[in-house]
């Protein structure tokens, strides 16, 4: 056991004595003092020094030949060496003279009788301490000899400890029951560092393991059918279903209708025709002509037979007997009849007086009223015309699907492909409530509206990336990281479905696992478990990050260890796709 020599400087004060005893990394303290050291002349910093020895568990050995220091130490028990390279010895004097025989501490905690001390203190000279100093330093040179010294030095040390631990009333018990304060302080400190302890070696060891992968770029390109009905779809032929969405949006706009309409009763009566007739037949009148009187438009409401009197004074042509002669149509005679008629509108405008003979060159016939017309009533109302509608359609076209592309477009997610060759924008006829013709309300405007249904269609992209995979052949330790730029070249319509080439840019790299890492690095120094993973074909780098500076070891519990992967493709951009934690593997091993 090595002990620590400590110098006292003179102004050195017993505080500063004990804090170099406690700061002490050696069990074995010797003390050197000064030749004129005042500290060492009070009997109360020699107990001081004592206890401190005894508190900081230090074996404390005065290096001196001063009679009064010594019999100072006497006093409190304190080992005494007359020099570095002497036994230490616990002196014994009394009645105030120094006898020539001291207690010496054997390594049983027993005192032994020093006979020689007298003669020893004789024969030493007054400058012993400082050849104790030479003589350490010649100790190292000769190795032999110091080592005996030393081992007898070192048992000599701990004699006087061993001595006072024997004197302690009941051991350990004794000295507890004796410094309970400082017991529980101890033993306080001693749970915490345990408690530590546990926490350093067991629980707080973790590491984190971060791989970077370098992929290999490959290009996809096939012909793919697509189906509108999903029941048709099938990976494995190369069907794909292709599904529509669509969105209706209403456009409105309100407008001033200017129309107006008489909803009063029509008015009725009867007209007298007349015409001239041909060999050819004579003339009917039908239900539906319109009869032209004053300006006023009146319509038949029955068919009618126009009739001959018999009378030559209503015929042309006539011979000189009077009798008619039909020769080729060339001689006419007038017919006439009586036709029951309605205005053509409602209005008491149509209520007229009876009036004299016109032709009325619609019908064809000269036509007249015997009796007035009667009945017609005025109420007029608002309506819808079409000149209105034509008037404000402009306006409706502007806000057709203004903004409904991009409201599609936002509803599909984004798993889907958008085929935008498909895209197609379509509106309804524009319509007037109230229709054409019908009353608008006091202070109702009409509306005219129009609905546009905008549509496109979409494909899942998990079918299409589940179709590369099944098309794509790797070997069996790498597999697809990514799929990227998907899209549909010369998309086309055939009979009884679609059809378009499906082209892609998809990553390949190692097949690894989050698990496949943790059992190969578990348990291993941080170096080893490095080199293990930097191994595998395809990762490019390796760090391990442990959670404290005095971790230099993966640990055994998988919990305790996490794994980052970082997937980048040949132009180091990075790859979204997370690496399987090894279940997902095992699946595509069971296939």
């Amino acid at each position: 056991m090595n002990k620590e020599v400590i110098y006292i400087e003179p102004e050195d004060d017993i505080t500063d004595i004990i804090a170099k005893i406690e700061d002490s990394k050696e069990k074995i303290v010797a003390l050197v003092p000064p030749k004129k050291a005042g500290v060492f002349r009070s009997v109360v910093n020699i107990k001081l020094i004592a206890k401190a020895g005894k508190t900081s568990e230090k074996s404390v050995v005065l290096v001196t030949i001063d009679p009064s220091i010594t019999k100072l130490a006497a006093a409190s028990k304190l080992p005494v060496a007359k020099n570095l390279q002497t036994a230490p010895v616990i002196p014994v004097v009394e009645s105030g003279v120094e006898e020539s025989s001291s207690e010496q501490v054997d390594e049983d905690g027993k005192t032994q009788t020093d006979d020689k001390g007298e003669e020893e203190a004789e024969e030493a000279p007054k400058e012993e301490k400082v050849e104790g100093v030479n003589k350490e330093e010649e100790k190292d040179e000769d190795s032999d000899e110091d080592e005996d010294e030393e081992e007898e030095e070192k048992k000599e040390a701990e004699k006087p400890k061993k001595k006072e631990r024997a004197k302690t009333k009941g051991g350990l018990i004794g000295w507890i029951k004796e410094h309970k304060k400082l017991s529980a302080v101890i033993g306080i400190g001693i749970l915490c560092l345990i408690i530590f302890l546990i926490w350093a070696l067991f629980i707080a060891p973790a590491v984190d393991v971060f791989v970077s992968i370098k992929t290999d770029t490959n290009n996809f390109s096939e012909v793919v059918s697509f189906v509108k009905d999903q029941s048709q779809e099938n990976i494995e032929e190369g069907k794909i279903y292709l599904e529509e969405r669509k969105i209706e949006s209403v456009q409105e706009v309100q407008f001033e209708a200017t129309g107006t309409k008489n909803r009063g009763e029509k008015a009725t009566g009867d007209l007298v025709i007349y015409s001239y007739f041909s060999a050819e037949g004579m003339n009917p009148v039908n239900v539906g002509t319109v009869f032209k009187i004053s300006g006023l438009s009146y319509i038949a409401s029955e068919n009618v037979t126009l009739s001959w009197d018999g009378s030559l004074s209503s015929c042309e042509n006539k011979d000189n007997s009077n009798d008619p002669v039909i020769d080729h149509g060339k001689i006419k005679c007038l017919i006439s009849g009586r036709v029951s008629v309605s205005a053509a509108e409602a209005g008491e405008k149509y209520n007229i007086a009876k009036s004299s003979t016109g032709w009325d060159t619609v019908a064809n016939v000269a036509v007249y009223s015997d009796k007035a017309m009667g009945g017609g009533t005025d109420d007029v109302i608002t309506v819808v015309q079409q000149s209105d509608i034509e008037k404000v359609r402009g306006q409706l076209e502007e806000a057709n699907g203004a903004d409904d592309k991009e409201k599609l477009y936002s509803s599909i997610p984004e798993d889907s492909l958008v085929l935008e060759s498909t895209f197609s924008q379509t509106t309804s006829s524009a319509t007037s409530t109230p229709a054409v013709d019908e009353e608008v309300k006091e202070g109702v405007k009409p509306i005219l509206k129009t609905v546009t249904t905008t549509s496109v269609y979409t494909i899942d992209k998990t079918k299409l990336e589940e179709l590369i995979r099944s098309k794509v052949s790797i070997v069996d330790n790498k597999k697809i990281f990514e799929i990227r730029n998907m899209y549909i070249d010369g998309f086309r319509e055939l009979e009884g479905g679609f059809t378009g080439k499906l082209k892609a840019v998809y990553f390949t790299g190692p097949r690894i696992t989050e698990s496949e890492v943790v059992e190969k690095i578990k348990g291993k120094g941080l170096g080893d478990a490095r080199r293990e993973i930097s191994d595998i074909e395809g990762v490019s780098e390796v760090k391990m990050s442990p959670s404290y500076s005095w971790v230099f070891s993966v640990p055994t519990d998988s919990n305790r260890i996490t794994t980052t992967f970082e997937i980048k493709d040949q132009n180091g951009q990075m790859i979204e796709e997370k690496v399987d934690d090894g279940k997902k593997s095992e699946e595509e091993s069971a296939e």
